[in-house]
């Protein structure tokens, strides 16, 4: 059953690629992720998108987040992942990101079992 849902979108121009940006948004996995990058179109992109998914995830968790302890990966299945909430037993997160052109959005849901 559907909780509630999130969703969040950024230009990307206004992200700023500072070191004390990146380590309050990203966790140390994404930031290892992040490094591989070496085009600052596609690092602001990424961290644009990973911003909006977890202002996504705290719209639709109705609470707030340690950003960079929140993990979005992509694993084996190509889907998104978020690793490091406290979620009970019954309780799931989905997210998702998309970029066009300037923008980028993060779309969250949380339900339960």
């Amino acid at each position: 059953m559907i909780k509630n849902v999130g969703i969040d979108i950024i230009q990307n121009k206004r992200i700023k690629l500072s070191t004390a940006f990146i380590q309050k948004v990203l966790s140390p996995a994404e930031i290892k992720q992040y490094a591989t990058f070496f085009d600052k179109n596609t690092q602001r992109q990424f961290l644009a998108g990973r911003w909006a998914a977890k202002e996504a995830l705290v719209k639709a968790l109705e609470s707030k987040l340690i950003l960079n302890q929140v993990t979005i990966c992509l694993k084996d299945d190509n889907n998104l992942h978020v690793e490091g909430l406290s979620l009970e037993q019954n309780e799931l997160v989905h997210v998702s990101i998309s970029h066009e052109r300037e923008y980028s959005v993060g779309f969250s849901i949380f339900s339960t079992f």
